[in-house]
């Protein structure tokens, strides 16, 4: 019983983060949340334990943990260094990718289409991890993959938190996904590369992230 109020109420909160009706920068107090739920503190700590695991939350030294709060500078430099890391992934794989690993991403694209239909979100997110740790795996560099499945997981938050999926006509990511692919068929190491570096950067720039103006001051 406390393993599923702990699955619902991890749910519940972060559905709250997302929607931004638990600020970001918020301090996630357990005997607050368990008044609020009408639950014990257990199902809370475990919900926050999985929050901060997921990246949602981070814990701060004399303060506990918090709603995650990156900065515009965090974000710009995080998908910076994938872009970097991805590229090169790209690169790599066109030379050992078979055409039955072609034929697994182009199943993985169709799926995508799918969700993004239905605005499944973490459906959609699912998918795009695994196109893109498909690719990293193909390229044969252990160590290449793993800081790539890291760095995934981080601007994964950021998307999540920023991206207009609910609202916007048209998700670039799936025709540049299929550029990608298009370049790896082709074993074509120069476009595969430059077909990558343009959709990390639509990824970022398709962010919608709050800027605070100079004189903003927050109490």
């Amino acid at each position: 019983m406390e393993q599923s109020s702990e699955s619902y109420i991890y749910q519940r909160l972060k559905n709250a983060i997302i929607k931004g009706y638990i600020k970001q920068g918020t301090k996630l107090v357990e005997t607050t949340l368990a008044k609020q739920m009408q639950v014990s503190r257990t199902p809370i700590r475990g919900a926050i334990r999985r929050l901060t695991y997921d990246g949602f939350a981070v814990y701060e030294a004399n303060k506990g943990t918090c709603v995650i709060k990156p900065t515009l500078q965090e974000i710009k430099e995080t998908f910076f260094v994938r872009q970097q890391l991805e590229k090169t992934a790209a690169r790599l794989a066109t030379e050992t990718i078979s055409p039955e690993q072609i034929q697994e991403l182009q199943h993985y694209c169709h799926e995508e289409i799918q969700t993004f239909e239905n605005r499944d979100i973490e459906e959609f997110h699912r998918i795009n991890d695994a196109i893109h740790l498909l690719i990293a795996q193909v390229s044969g560099n252990t160590v290449l993959r793993r800081y790539i499945e890291e760095l995934l997981n981080r601007t994964k938050i950021y998307l999540i938190l920023y991206d207009p999926f609910q609202t916007t006509p048209l998700n670039p990511s799936i025709k540049e996904h299929q550029k990608v692919i298009e370049a790896l068929q082709a074993k074509d190491p120069d476009a595969a590369e430059k077909a990558m570096e343009l959709h990390m950067l639509s990824s970022y720039e398709s962010m919608e992230i709050p800027v605070l103006p100079e004189d903003y001051i927050s109490l």
